[in-house]
């Protein structure tokens, strides 16, 4: 092994570049292959819940403040995608944090996912798709055979 001397500016690079490659993979987990789901500027990601049970997945979005009908809720090629707009009152503000305009989400989705059975409902200000899974997709044991 041979001595090298100790270079502190190649560290904080090689550690700026490690950060930077987890934020993209964070940013781009549901993305599009080459991650090309980015929130335009100016928009906004609701926060999203998504989880599974045995029969269904089930994704929750806080929308407070955005009736159904501001909200577009599709499925293009293996995606779920939700956009819509959040619009601020015309009153003056003193102070303004939570987001407004555009916002969307998308989603990637399982073939697994029986289409035909979607559903969705917004209550509270919380929008929840259920997406049954596909019937007979269950897993099955194989048995292997020994000699």
């Amino acid at each position: 092994m041979a001595i090298q001397r100790w270079d502190p500016e190649q560290d904080l690079t090689r550690l700026q570049e490690n950060v930077n490659r987890a934020f993209d993979e964070v940013l781009s987990r549901s993305a599009t292959p080459g991650g090309t789901d980015r929130v335009q500027p100016g928009d906004w990601k609701p926060p999203l819940d998504l989880f599974e049970t045995p029969d269904h997945y089930v994704l929750r979005a806080d929308l407070p403040g955005v009736s159904p009908a501001e909200v577009d809720l599709r499925i293009e090629g293996g995606q779920l995608m939700l956009v819509g707009e959040r619009r601020s009152d015309p009153e003056a503000y003193l102070r303004m944090e939570r987001p407004n305009g555009r916002f969307s989400a998308k989603i990637a989705l399982p073939a697994s996912i029986d289409r035909e059975r979607i559903r969705a409902s917004h209550r509270n200000g919380v929008l929840e798709v259920v997406l049954p899974k596909r019937r007979g997709d269950a897993p099955s044991r194989v048995e292997i055979a020994g000699s």
